[in-house]
C-alpha cells in the first residue's frame, strides 16, 4: 500500500484511488516568460518520479502539467521587447521542454495551455456565477469566498489572513479573488459575456484539471509556495462548480534556496536550469534533487552538486568494474544464489517508495549495497561464475530502480569518460600533459632520481590527479 503525506489532512494516508488501478494527477506548470530555474526543475523531477513509481506499481497514470501562457509577466516582457505575447510564451515553452528533456523528465500525458482552453474557462466562470459563487462588477468577475464555507481548508489560515493580493475597487471584500478581468491597453484579450479581457490566475488550473481529468482527481501537486492562495482558490472554484471533492490528496514539494538564502534575481543568486547544465551533468542535478525528501527544503550550492558528482562517480565506477568483470561470462542466473541484501533489494525499494516516495532512502540503500558489491569484486571467496550470477541478479532489480529514478542509466565507461573530460577542462589540465608528466616520472625512477619522481607526483596531486601504480602498470585518476 502506497502511503503519502496529504497536505489537506496533515496526515500520511493510504493511497486509495478514485478508480481502481488508475491515477489522475495534476501539477501546476510554469508561466513561460523566462528561463526555468532550479526550483522548477525540482518540482518537475519530483512529480516525474512519483508518476513513474505509480506506473512501476502497476497503475495507469494520467498526468497533466500545464502552461500558464497568459500572464502579466509575459505581457510586460512582450511589451518591453516589442513582441507579441504569444511569441514570448511560445519561445519559453520550447526552452522549458528542452531543459526538462535534458534532465530526463518525461513529458506529461497532457501539457495544455491557458489560451487553448479559453472557451472552457469562460463556460466555467458562467456556471460559478449562475450558482451564486461568482459576481460581476464593471466587467470584472470575482469569486465570493463567503459563499464557500470550506474556504481555508487547505492552508488552515485564520480568517484575517485569507486576503487575496489582487487589488480592485470592484471587490465586495478583500478576501475575494478574481476570475476574469477586463483588458488594459497593450494587453491581449478574449471576448466574454462580461468584458473583453482575460482570466485570473487561479481559474485556469481548475479548468484544465477538469477538462483532462474530470471533476475529481486523485493527486494535485505543486510547490509549497502555491498552497495559498493558488491551491486554496482552486479548491473553492472546482468544488463550487461541481459539488464534489476536487482532489483527494494534496502533495507539496519544498522550497529551494541558493547558498543559504532564498533564491531571488534581485539578490543575484538565481540559478536557471540552462546555467546549471553548463556546470553540471543532468544526472548530477537529478541526484541532488532526489537525495532530498521531496517535501523538505533544498539549499543548492556548488558543493552540493560536487558531492553528487563524487557519489555518481563512485556508483558508475563500481558498475564499470562489475560489467568489465562479467563481460562474456555465461552462467545460469536461475540457479545462481545471491546475498539477501541483493535478493531483498526490490522489497526494500518498494518499502521505501511506498513510504511517501522516499527516494533519498532508496539511494542510501543502494549506496550500502554498492559497498558490499565492491567487496565481492575483490573477494577470493567467490569464483568468477559465482560473481557473475550475483551481479546478474543485482542488475535485474537495479535496472528497474534506475528506470523509476532515471539515474545510473548511462553506459558506465562513457559516463566516466565524459566526467573526466569535464573535470580536466575545469581544472585546465590536458590528458597529454598528464601522460607526459607520467613519462617524466617513470624516467626519473629509472635513473633513481626519486626526489624528482616524488615532485612530479605532488605536482599532479595539486592539480587533482592521483597516480596509480599497480602490477607494474602506471595509470591515473581524478581526485575529487
Amino acid at each position: 500500500m502506497i502511503k503519502l503525506y496529504n497536505t489537506l489532512t496533515r496526515n500520511k494516508e493510504d493511497f486509495i484511488p478514485i478508480n481502481e488501478g488508475k491515477v489522475k494527477m495534476y501539477a501546476c506548470g510554469v508561466t513561460p516568460y523566462d528561463e526555468i530555474h532550479i526550483g522548477h526543475a525540482r518540482q518537475a523531477v519530483v512529480y516525474d518520479v512519483i508518476r513513474s513509481y505509480f506506473e512501476y506499481a502497476g497503475y495507469e497514470v494520467s498526468y497533466v502539467r500545464n502552461y500558464t501562457d497568459v500572464d502579466d509577466k509575459i505581457i510586460d516582457r512582450a511589451n518591453r521587447e516589442g513582441k507579441k505575447s504569444t511569441e514570448v510564451s511560445g519561445h519559453f515553452m520550447k526552452e522549458n521542454s528542452r531543459d526538462l528533456d535534458a534532465l530526463k523528465v518525461h513529458r506529461a500525458s497532457h501539457e495544455p495551455t491557458v489560451t487553448e482552453c479559453m472557451d472552457d474557462i469562460i463556460d466555467f466562470i458562467q456556471v460559478l456565477i449562475s450558482k451564486g459563487f461568482g459576481y460581476e462588477v464593471n466587467g470584472e468577475v470575482f469569486f465570493d469566498i463567503d459563499k464557500f464555507s470550506k474556504y481555508g481548508c487547505l492552508s488552515n489560515r485564520k480568517r484575517e489572513n485569507l486576503i487575496n493580493s489582487e487589488e480592485s475597487p470592484n471587490k465586495k471584500n478583500n478576501n475575494d479573488f478574481v476570475l476574469w478581468k477586463p483588458h488594459k491597453t497593450g494587453e491581449p484579450f478574449w471576448e466574454s459575456p462580461w468584458s473583453k479581457g482575460r482570466p485570473g490566475w487561479h481559474i485556469e488550473c481548475s479548468v484544465m484539471a477538469k477538462k483532462y481529468l474530470g471533476d475529481s482527481i486523485d493527486i494535485h501537486g505543486g510547490g509549497l509556495d502555491l498552497l495559498f492562495p493558488h491551491h486554496e482558490n482552486e479548491i473553492a472554484q472546482s468544488e463550487a462548480y461541481s459539488g464534489k471533492q476536487f482532489s483527494k490528496y494534496w502533495v507539496h514539494n519544498g522550497l529551494v534556496m541558493i547558498d543559504g538564502t532564498k533564491m531571488s534575481k534581485s539578490l543575484g543568486n538565481f540559478l536557471t536550469v540552462k546555467d546549471a547544465l553548463k556546470d553540471y551533468f543532468p544526472e548530477e542535478i537529478r541526484y541532488t534533487i532526489l537525495t532530498h525528501q521531496y517535501s523538505s527544503a533544498i539549499d543548492f550550492s556548488n558543493q552540493l552538486f560536487l558531492n553528487a558528482r563524487k557519489r555518481l562517480h563512485y556508483f558508475y565506477s563500481t558498475l564499470l568494474r562489475m560489467r568489465d568483470l562479467i563481460d562474456g561470462v555465461e552462467v545460469d542466473s536461475e540457479t545462481s544464489k545471491a546475498p539477501e541484501y541483493i535478493t531483498g533489494l526490490e522489497a526494500k525499494f518498494v518499502e521505501f517508495m511506498n513510504d511517501n516516495f522516499n527516494a533519498p532512502r532508496v539511494i542510501s540503500e543502494l549506496a550500502d549495497v554498492f559497498k558490499e558489491l565492491n567487496k565481492i569484486l575483490v573477494s577470493s571467496k567467490y569464483s568468477l561464475e559465482e560473481k557473475t550470477g550475483i551481479f546478474n541478479i543485482f542488475f535485474k532489480t537495479f535496472n528497474d530502480i534506475s528506470s523509476v529514478l532515471r539515474l545510473f542509466e548511462e553506459k558506465p565507461r562513457d559516463y566516466i569518460s565524459k566526467l573526466k573530460d569535464k573535470i580536466l577542462n575545469e581544472r585546465e589540465v590536458t590528458v597529454e600533459y598528464i601522460e607526459n608528466r607520467l613519462k617524466d616520472r617513470q624516467s626519473a625512477k629509472i635513473t633513481k632520481n626519486y626526489e624528482k619522481a616524488d615532485s612530479i607526483k605532488n605536482e599532479l596531486m595539486q592539480k587533482g590527479i592521483s597516480i596509480q601504480d599497480t602490477s607494474g602498470l602506471v595509470g591515473w585518476d581524478i581526485i575529487f
